[in-house]
């Protein structure tokens, strides 16, 4: 298996897919990148795919980053354990 490569800025966490699995590809994840309003989901495989969480502005503190937290992270661990997208080959 390839070594882990460094998280962009932003990611707090990573799920690989089952498609990187496969391959012993650590780059094909879905990540969880905190924003100042949420936390995005994003697949690095799946062109576009990208889903937002944003906090609950009737919440503050831990209570909403742990509910915007808690349903991205559901929602990467489904799409990473199902996603067989293989990643764009690189050409040089």
């Amino acid at each position: 298996m390839k070594q882990q490569p460094s998280w962009p800025e932003g990611v707090v966490a990573r799920y690989l897919t089952d498609a990187g699995k496969t391959l012993g590809d650590l780059a094909a994840t879905v990540d969880l990148i905190e924003k100042s309003d949420g936390i995005v989901a994003r697949c690095t495989v799946c062109p576009g795919l990208e889903r937002e969480f944003h906090f609950d502005p009737m919440c503050t503190g831990a209570r909403a980053t742990g509910w915007a937290t808690g349903h991205a992270a559901d929602w990467a661990q489904a799409h990473a354990e199902k996603c067989r997208a293989l990643p764009k080959p690189v050409t040089s």
